[in-house]
């Protein structure tokens, strides 16, 4: 037999230890979106340039033609008036064929 044991070694991983994920501003995405419209073929090199993947530039370019990134749209309220439905003539019962 040998004296040998073997014993794993266990690291403990902390979650202060990862990358934080990064939150931008919608005043940075635009201005990052707005960049990569200028010139041919300009959304990879865009995105290296901000550290962020092309896939998330590509969402985000999305987002712009849609209108749904930017400034929050305003609450419109549309105006709600209640009337009082009287019915005109009352369907009669129908005989079975």
């Amino acid at each position: 037999m040998s004296d040998f044991i073997y014993r794993p070694q266990i690291e403990v991983l902390s979650a202060a230890d990862g990358v934080r994920r990064r939150r931008w501003s919608d005043k940075d995405k635009l201005r990052i979106v707005e960049e990569s419209f200028v010139g041919h073929r300009q959304v990879s090199v865009t995105a290296r340039r901000h550290g962020i993947c092309r896939s998330l530039l590509t969402i985000w370019r999305r987002q712009y033609r849609n209108g749904e990134l930017g400034a929050a749209r305003p609450v419109s309220f549309a105006p709600v008036t209640v009337t009082q439905d009287v019915p005109t003539s009352r369907p009669g019962p129908v005989d079975p064929p």
